[in-house]
């Protein structure tokens, strides 16, 4: 058979696949049911700006229950996010049925460029689970 003509029914057989019917379309499928979950079960946020962060730098945000020793007890959330040499919005999503009641808890932060610590957040204590928009936060060099 001629290479002309394998081409000229392979081409054919090609369009021939493309042109039959579409299989029969999928049965409908049933709503999702809305979860009932009672509204604390939502994520709060905390909001903000980041002053300084150099462009290229790697920054870490941590929501963390702190103990008396000023030692992280545990993480609660956090976040990383891309430096860009300009003012950085962040939002930090939590569960506010995580949050402790009568523990302390704060936002840290970190900045790292090439594998260094180069900046830290001092930290910022965080009083309440509810969502909180925490304005502009300057960090500073680390030490």
């Amino acid at each position: 058979m001629p290479l002309r003509s394998l081409v000229s029914l392979a081409f054919t057989a090609l369009l021939a696949g493309c042109s039959s019917q579409p299989a029969s379309e999928p049965e409908a499928t049933q709503p999702v049911e809305l979860s009932k979950a009672p509204h604390s079960k939502l994520l709060n946020e905390l909001s903000g700006t980041l002053i300084g962060a150099p462009e290229g730098s790697e920054v870490e945000l941590a929501l963390l229950e702190v103990d008396r020793r000023d030692q992280p007890d545990r993480l609660l959330s956090n976040l990383l996010l891309s430096g860009r040499g300009s003012a950085l919005p962040f939002i930090l999503q939590f569960n506010p049925d995580s949050f402790p009641a009568g523990q302390r808890v704060e936002l840290r932060g970190r900045v790292t460029q090439d594998g260094q610590l180069i900046m830290r957040l001092p930290a910022q204590q965080i009083h309440s689970p509810a969502s909180q928009a925490l304005g502009p936060l300057r960090l500073v060099p680390a030490p």
